[in-house]
């Protein structure tokens, strides 16, 4: 139940019905409205949160293993038989037991007290750097609803009646009866 003196100076403009005395004889329609409070409630977006995105490079070392071929310089001495060798690139000729030669790329070189030089093939590795897509990131924000409960408290009118007696009654209206049309009942 609401009195007056729990109300704010608010409520006093929006709730004059609490205070105000009713006289239900000048009200033609019989009729008191008592009111009462309930929630509307209204839902706010905001940004709650920024959040960048960047991307960042991470290096690292790697070994990636590579097979590499060389050539070696294999000299036998055969003296029975002079060898050629199958690719003809480099053979020793000795037709001679005191001077050896070479067959280098078909050609013989005989070999002396000079040094000769003879190209060897070798391999070597270049490793290029390729850019592909490793990762494809899909960004997105999702909606999460939750239930919650926001406590409200509301506040409405009840009809409230007291009877108030006057120390010196006001006459209203006076109605005069005749004696004869007073009946008078005997014990």
């Amino acid at each position: 139940m609401i009195n007056a003196t729990e109300l704010n100076t608010h409520d006093i403009h929006t709730h004059e019905n609490i205070v105000k005395t009713v006289d239900l004889r000048e009200d033609t329609t019989n009729t008191l409205e008592l009111l009462a409070e309930r929630p509307q409630v209204q839902i706010e977006r905001f940004i709650k949160d920024n959040i960048k995105l960047s991307k960042k490079i991470i290096s690292q070392t790697v070994n990636v293993p590579v097979t590499l071929n060389q050539e070696v310089l294999v000299i036998e001495h055969v003296f029975a038989q002079p060898s050629t060798s199958h690719d003809n690139l480099v053979s020793v000729v000795t037709n001679n037991v005191n001077v050896p030669q070479l067959m280098v790329n078909a050609q013989a070189i005989t070999l002396g007290d000079t040094p000769i030089e003879i190209p060897l093939l070798q391999q070597i590795a270049k490793v290029n750097i390729e850019t592909i897509v490793a990762e494809k990131v899909q960004l997105m924000t999702q909606n999460v609803s939750h239930e919650t409960q926001i406590p409200v408290t509301l506040r409405h009118e009840e009809l409230v009646t007291e009877t108030v007696e006057y120390d010196a009654p006001t006459v209203l209206a006076s109605t005069h009866i005749a004696p004869e049309d007073v009946n008078l009942v005997s014990k």
